[in-house]
Formats: C-alpha cells, sequence, structure tokens
C-alpha cells in the first residue's frame, strides 16, 4: 500500500497536476482575454481556447511530464481518441450527476478528478509509452542499454 501511495506521488505525477494547473490557468486566461477584452464571440473564444490548451497540454505532457521519446503523430492521434472520451465522459457525468442533484459545479469538479486521475494511467502507459520501454517504474522512457 505504501509502495502505491509513493509511486502515486512520484515526481511524474507532481509535474502532471503542475502542467494541469497551468492549463486551465491557460485556457481561462486565453478565454477571458478573448471574450472579455477583445470581445470575440463566446463560442468562437470557448473554442480557440480550448483548442490552444489542448496543444499546450500535449506538448508539456510529452516532453516535461513523461518525457517521452514516443514519436508525436501517433502519440498526438491516442490523445485526440482521449480528449473525444474525456468529452463524453464529462458530458455524462455532469448531466448524470446534476440530474441526481448535485450541483454543477460540483458535478464538474467530479468529472474533472475522474478524468485526470484516468488521463493520467492513459498518458503514462499509452499516449506517451516510449518504444522499448519495458520498466513498468518508468512506461514513458525506455531502459537503458547494459553492455555486458
Amino acid at each position: 500500500m505504501w509502495n502505491s501511495a509513493c509511486r502515486f506521488a512520484s515526481a511524474d505525477t507532481t509535474r502532471f497536476l503542475l502542467v494541469g494547473g497551468l492549463c486551465y490557468i491557460i485556457d481561462v486566461g486565453t478565454l477571458v482575454l478573448l471574450h472579455g477584452v477583445l470581445h470575440m464571440p463566446l463560442a468562437g473564444a470557448t473554442s480557440l481556447s480550448f483548442v490552444t490548451v489542448l496543444a499546450v497540454n500535449f506538448s508539456l505532457n510529452r516532453s516535461f511530464v513523461f518525457r517521452s521519446g514516443a514519436m508525436a503523430g501517433p502519440a498526438f492521434a491516442k490523445y485526440l481518441v482521449l480528449v473525444v472520451l474525456n468529452y463524453c465522459a464529462t458530458v455524462a457525468t455532469v448531466t448524470g450527476l446534476t440530474a441526481l442533484g448535485l450541483a454543477y459545479v460540483a458535478a464538474k469538479t467530479t468529472s474533472t478528478i475522474i478524468n485526470a486521475v484516468a488521463n493520467y494511467g492513459a498518458f503514462r502507459w499509452w499516449v506517451f509509452r516510449s518504444p522499448g520501454a519495458r520498466n513498468p517504474q518508468s512506461p514513458g522512457r525506455p531502459e537503458p542499454i547494459r553492455e555486458p
């Protein structure tokens, strides 16, 4: 149990949480700038901030969080699959929990936490897994080659 907790609190996890917080700030900041300051229509501003944060999130998770050697194209295709799954899960969770009487902000927060936990695992072991990474302790990086 303690080993599992220590692994969860790894440097990768800390970087993942930092990137998530930064992406939230970029997302909201871009939305406020485009809609609140530049008076862009809300739908367009929301879409542009969403696309901006997707690119930032992918790039930082690939290079900074998981330090992946996986090819960017296939990793980005997997990432987009997760984006679609996250969207569907978010809509289902928020509407479902709200229908059960939970406030929509609490439902959205619950959905965000669930998606973040699922994304961490999916990013670590599927999206950003480097070719040749066999060590379960560092799935994003290949094991070093040892000379006999």
